[in-house]
């Protein structure tokens, strides 16, 4: 949930709105965004920094974040690998698909979600994006979430979404294809001027789209698949013009 949309409901209409995050494999609920009890003291910017992560594990449910080589990575709110999660309400396999059960559990029985993630220290999960939606350029990694949510808090902005994009000299860079709010008609160079001091410099996109509306699927989230397909061949062009 975008940080902006969780400070426009406190801010416009006094309501607290908490994240939770589960999977169909995990029956479904795996974190629940609830403030510890020494946390209800903190700033208001500060829990608003703590909301906007995808919540503390629910009774029952074991989380941990691992390379790609399996190593278990320490909970510093720093580090982030593939979240993995065991417990005893969590599949062990999937129906009459033993291909799929092979690739979704290491070797100790932990269930691969496919999300990466930081754990900090009080146990709070934020995902960082999912692995196939990683954007690595230089040698970095690049969230794509991260430059959605901040895009999103741009006032002419209704919806947006980012994707990798080839490049030449850093293997990839992040695209933001963004719908604009009706009556609203910022260049390409205002969209990038707005987000380059709220955002990583390596995290700045190297263009910006604009299109009617984003394609979804039926539960709301964007097909990035589609995006690519579509972006992907003209970028270059798109993003010189």
């Amino acid at each position: 949930m975008p940080i902006g949309l969780i400070q426009a409901y406190q801010d416009e209409f006094g309501i607290e709105l908490r994240q939770g995050w589960g999977m169909t494999e995990l029956s479904p609920i795996g974190l629940q965004g609830t403030l510890k009890g020494s946390q209800l003291a903190m700033k208001p910017e500060d829990k608003l920094r703590i909301r906007a992560k995808q919540g503390r594990p629910v009774y029952g449910v074991e989380f941990r974040i691992v390379d790609d080589a399996g190593k278990e990575l320490p909970h510093d709110g720093k580090a982030f690998g593939e979240l993995c999660v065991r417990g005893p309400w969590v599949l062990r396999q999937y129906y009459e698909n033993p291909e799929a059960s092979a690739l979704a559990f290491d070797s100790d029985g932990w269930f691969r979600t496919g999300d990466i993630s930081t754990i900090d220290p009080d146990g709070f999960v934020q995902i960082v994006d999912r692995a196939k939606d990683l954007i690595k350029s230089g040698g970095e990694w690049i969230s794509s979430i991260e430059i959605e949510a901040v895009a999103l808090t741009h006032p002419d902005i209704a919806d947006a979404g980012v994707i990798a994009v080839d490049d030449e000299r850093w293997g990839e860079r992040p695209l933001l294809i963004a719908v604009l709010r009706p009556n609203k008609s910022p260049s390409k160079d205002d969209i990038l001027s707005w987000l380059a001091p709220r955002l990583p410099k390596i995290s700045l996109p190297s263009a910006v789209e604009f299109v009617g509306q984003l394609p979804r699927n039926a539960t709301g989230k964007i097909l990035k698949t589609e995006l690519r397909r579509h972006f992907r061949e003209h970028w270059v062009a798109a993003a010189h013009r």
